[in-house]
């Protein structure tokens, strides 16, 4: 899980090799402190410089990792003192949990849709003819909610132990395995992703990321406000403060709103502890009554 407690922004204006102007921009984390994170940026952007000046392809992390750029906001520890997730904030203001590995699954109905072919009964000739020349049918999809079912029947079967809290959410459906813990980079979380349609965006980011993210505040377009104007990290107390308050507009606003609505529990009903925690603070923030956003 790439979480910093610290992030620290450079830029650079400067030239290429053949005097091209550019603007550079670098970050970097740390979780050390505040000078450390200011060290390494600054490290970071003579390492971007010289390799525009080599006529060298620029990244934004050379190294190929890419944390994403998020405020921390609370770390998670199990009883016996062991990291389990983080609260940060992402780049649109909403609130997200990260898990090692209790894992989450987001699946978009799009992705659910399963179309149904009936078997036909025997035609006549002149039936045959009749719909070879007539334009076919209308798609007949299944049921989403039957769809997910027989998955986490068919998954069920083969695996008697495992034990799924499901959730409805505005464009789909987010389950949560309790039963064990499975980092992201295993071929049993893969065959799991696989066998649900988990959407391949998120697949990416939770491999990429090392970790399962949960979003537990609406997206602010649906609750009638915008993204946030500043980029974090912020650069002076004026910027924090203004952010402060979209915040707090953002909050008041959120309030009536629900993340996701419960359906159901399916499998062994086994929970092991530190899902127990995570469902805890994943449920108080995301069930209610209200609209999904």
């Amino acid at each position: 899980m790439q979480v910093y407690s610290y992030w620290a922004r450079a830029t650079l204006d400067c030239a290429d090799a053949v005097g091209l102007p550019y603007h550079l921009t670098a970050y970097a984390g740390s979780d050390d402190s505040d000078a450390a994170a200011k060290q390494a940026v600054g490290q970071l952007l003579h390492t971007r410089h010289a390799r525009l000046l080599a006529n060298q392809a620029l990244a934004e992390y050379p190294t190929g990792s890419a944390p994403l750029r998020e405020e921390l906001i609370q770390r998670l520890h199990s009883k016996q003192g062991e990291l389990v997730g983080a609260l940060t904030r992402n780049h649109y203001g909403s609130i997200v949990l990260n898990t090692l590995a209790v894992m989450f699954l987001d699946i978009d109905a799009v992705d659910l849709r399963e179309r149904i072919y009936p078997t036909p009964p025997p035609l006549s000739v002149a039936e045959f003819f009749r719909r070879l020349f007539s334009p076919p049918p209308a798609p007949v999809y299944r049921d989403l909610d039957e769809s997910l079912q027989l998955r986490l029947t068919a998954w069920l079967h083969q695996h008697p132990d495992w034990n799924f809290r499901v959730y409805r959410t505005r464009l789909g459906f987010r389950l949560l395995v309790t039963h064990q813990l499975l980092t992201p980079d295993t071929a049993a979380a893969q065959a799991v992703f696989t066998a649900f349609r988990t959407d391949a965006t998120y697949v990416r980011l939770c491999q990429k990321q090392h970790c399962y993210r949960a979003r537990l505040s609406p997206k602010p377009w649906r609750v009638g406000w915008q993204r946030p104007r500043l980029v974090f990290p912020y650069d002076t107390p004026a910027q924090q403060q203004e952010q402060r308050e979209w915040e707090q507009e953002y909050a008041d606003r959120s309030a009536v709103y629900s993340v996701c609505e419960w359906v159901g529990e399916y499998g062994s009903g086994q929970v092991c502890p530190d899902a127990a925690q995570v469902i805890e603070l994943h449920d108080a923030a995301c069930l209610g009554k209200g609209k999904l956003a």
